[in-house]
C-alpha cells in the first residue's frame, strides 16, 4: 500500500481522511471477497450442469433439443477474465476451462445432428410415413444414449456422435431411394396412364365409314393396350421394389419390423391409384370422342 507523506498525516484533518480511506479499502476488500465466494459457489452449481444428459425431449412439442446449460459458457468467460488479471480461480473452474473447446465442439455437433434429424424426417412422404415408423424407431435407439446415459463429462461422446451420423446417413439414403422409386417409377407412370387417349381421333377433317372407324379404333386400342399393360407392369415392379427396399433395411434387434398389414395397405393404395388412372383415361377419351362427334359448344355456327 502507498505510504502517506509525514507532513500530510500531521495535518489537522488527516486522521479523518485516513479513517475514511481505510474504511473504503476494507469495504472494497470485503465486497471482492464476498463476490469471489459467491462466484465460486456458482461455479459448483454450473459445473453440476455438466452431469445433465446431452439431449432432452420437450414434453409439449415432443421435439429433441440439445441439453447444454448456457451458464457453463458464462462460467468459462468469467474464469478466463479473472485468470488474465491474476486472480486465482477454483480448481473446478480450471478443469472446466481446460475442456472449453471440447464442450463447444460437442454442443455444435449435437445441434447439427438434431437439425439433420429434422431435415431428413421432413423428407418422408405422407403415404410412406406409417411404413417408416420402425426405421424412425431404429434411429431413436441410436439417439437414446444421449437422452438417457451420456452426460457432458462422458468419455465416449465421439463414438456416440459417429454412430448417430451413420444412422442419419443410412436413413436419408433409404428415404432418397424410396422417393426416387415413388416419383420416377410409380407416379410418373400413373400420370402417363391417366393421360392416355384410348380412341384415335385424327385432327384433320377426314371422314370414315362406320366399319373403317371401328377397324381403325381396334388397331389403335391394341397398340395402346400394350402400352397400358407395359406401364402397369412397370408400376407393379416398382411397388415390389419399394416394399423390398423398405423391408431390407437392417433394424435394431429391439425394433419391431414393419407389419404385413402396412405392406398390404401400400399395395392396395397403388392398386386403387392404378384404377383411378385408368378411369381418368377412359373418361378423358370418351369426352374427347363426344366433343368430336357432337362438336364443341363454343364452335361458330
Amino acid at each position: 500500500m502507498e505510504q502517506f507523506p509525514p507532513s500530510l498525516i500531521k495535518q489537522k484533518e488527516s486522521k479523518k481522511f485516513v479513517k475514511m480511506y481505510n474504511k473504503t479499502g476494507y469495504t472494497l476488500f470485503s465486497f471482492e471477497y464476498l463476490w469471489r465466494q459467491k462466484w465460486a459457489h456458482e461455479v459448483e452449481k454450473a459445473k453440476a450442469g455438466l452431469q445433465a444428459t446431452l439431449i432432452i425431449r420437450h414434453p409439449n412439442n415432443n421435439k429433441l433439443y440439445v441439453n447444454f446449460d448456457s451458464e457453463i459458457l458464462t462460467l468459462i468467460r468469467e474464469a478466463k477474465c479473472l485468470s488474465r488479471i491474476g486472480i486465482d480461480i477454483p480448481e473446478s473452474a480450471k478443469i472446466v476451462l481446460l475442456q472449453e473447446d471440447k464442450f463447444k465442439m460437442y454442443n455444435t455437433e449435437l445441434h447439427f445432428v438434431l437439425r439433420e434429424y429434422d431435415r431428413i424426417v421432413n423428407k418422408i412422404r405422407p403415404n410412406t410415413k406409417s411404413l417408416l415408423v420402425p426405421h424412425l424407431e431404429d434411429l431413436e435407439y441410436k439417439l437414446r444414449p444421449g437422452m438417457v446415459t451420456l452426460t457432458w463429462t462422458s468419455m465416449n461422446i465421439d463414438g456416440y456422435l459417429h454412430h448417430v451420423h451413420q444412422g442419419l446417413a443410412k436413413l436419408e439414403q433409404l428415404i432418397i431411394n424410396i422417393n426416387d422409386i415413388m416419383e420416377n417409377r410409380i407416379e410418373n407412370n400413373l400420370k402417363t396412364l391417366s393421360k392416355t387417349v384410348l380412341v384415335n381421333l385424327p385432327q384433320d377433317a377426314q371422314t370414315f365409314t362406320l366399319d373403317d372407324f371401328v377397324e381403325m379404333q381396334e388397331v389403335w386400342i391394341r397398340e395402346e393396350s400394350q402400352k397400358l399393360k407395359s406401364k402397369n407392369q412397370e408400376v407393379e415392379s416398382a411397388v415390389e421394389d419399394l416394399i423390398q427396399t423398405i423391408c431390407s433395411y437392417q433394424l435394431d434387434q429391439h425394433v419391431e419390423p414393419i407389419s404385413a398389414e402396412e405392406i398390404q395397405k401400400l399395395s392396395k393404395y397403388y392398386n386403387w391409384s392404378m384404377y383411378q388412372a385408368l378411369l381418368h383415361a377412359t373418361k378423358y377419351s370418351l369426352n374427347q370422342m363426344k366433343e368430336r362427334i357432337c362438336g364443341r359448344r363454343n364452335a361458330p355456327k
